[in-house]
């Protein structure tokens, strides 16, 4: 697929610019690269300098002009990596564009559920494919850990956990939320515990308990101002996951007879490691979209529509908080 990537920020192409795209994909310029499935073929980017750093990595042109840059170029496969305020109209710029078959938005696709709505159908009406960047739902270790937490050959009869993120419930909790539905099911509900308001004014930051389909979740706000802190456990009636700083340090524990006093079970002392592939996060999320797009439905992707519960329960916590 003929690829363009709409900003160069951090996610863009910052985080591992200097890099080589064989080792780490943590930006979508580095996964363009790295990735046979797909052709770069522009950029897009208001600053000169970050225009410049572009081309001199890729040998691609960029443009100080999207729509330019579009029509010039002719992508099938659009990356929108710029601030949340800006998607919609950048998309209806896209979406100008006949050639564009697919696009890949960073997360969240809105802060407002109408406005999301409205996206996911003007794609759908445009035939277009909208898929949001929820990096560790593409992560094959999240597969594992659906396994690991859903045996085929065990009834799960408990779960309950824990999520510590900071950032923002919107901007960073979403992340972990997306991760959560994947593994247990539809959010169904928010119960505010304290409110807190430690990176920003315009997201809320609660202490909550989130309902699933499947389990309970208190989520717990720490402060980015602190240091950076993301991470995830959960209990079930088979073991426990232990989700570490972000997902780079994953770890499984089984539940196994006392071998001291008979009749107890306890967790086993073996803590097995799942492998998180984060520093090719990005390569992932390529390579399951071109798959899927490629009919193999065997793919789990993150469609937009399928986040859109998730949007309008956070705008009505927002706005009772």
């Amino acid at each position: 697929m003929k690829a363009f990537i709409v900003g160069l920020g951090q996610i863009g192409m910052g985080y591992d610019f200097k890099e080589d795209y064989h080792v780490s994909c943590l930006t979508h310029l580095n996964a363009i690269l790295a990735h046979d499935g797909y052709e770069l073929v522009g950029g897009f980017d208001v600053s000169l300098e970050r225009r410049n750093m572009f081309e001199s990595k890729s040998k691609v042109k960029c443009f100080a002009d999207l729509f330019e840059g579009l029509t010039k170029t002719s992508p099938d496969f659009v990356i929108i990596s710029t601030p949340t305020e800006t998607h919609f109209e950048i998309l209806k710029t896209i979406l100008k564009l006949k050639t564009v078959k697919a696009i890949l938005c960073e997360k969240p696709v809105s802060y407002d559920d109408e406005e999301a709505t409205h996206m996911v159908d003007l794609c759908q009406k445009n035939n277009v494919k909208l898929f949001v960047n929820y990096q560790r739902f593409y992560l094959p270790s999240s597969d594992v850990i659906k396994k690991k937490l859903f045996p085929s050959n065990s009834e799960i009869e408990f779960l309950k956990g824990v999520c510590w993120y900071s950032k923002g419930l919107i901007h960073n909790g979403s992340h972990f939320i997306n991760l959560l539905e994947s593994w247990l099911g539809n959010l169904e509900s928010i119960e505010s515990i304290v409110a807190h308001n430690y990176w920003s004014e315009e997201d809320t930051e609660p202490d909550a308990l989130f309902s699933f389909k499947k389990g309970n979740v208190f989520f717990i706000s720490s402060r980015e101002s602190d240091f950076t802190h993301y991470s995830i456990e959960l209990v079930t009636s088979e073991g426990k996951l232990s989700y570490k700083n972000g997902g780079d340090e994953i770890y499984w524990q089984s539940k196994v007879s006392d071998p001291i006093f008979p009749g107890y079970t306890i967790l086993s002392k073996n803590m097995e490691p799942i492998e998180s592939n984060s520093l090719k996060s990005q390569y992932f999320v390529l390579d399951k979209i071109s798959k899927f797009i490629g009919n193999d439905n065997s793919i789990a992707v993150c469609e937009a529509f399928s986040t859109l519960n998730m949007i309008r329960i956070l705008r009505k916590l927002k706005v009772e908080k």
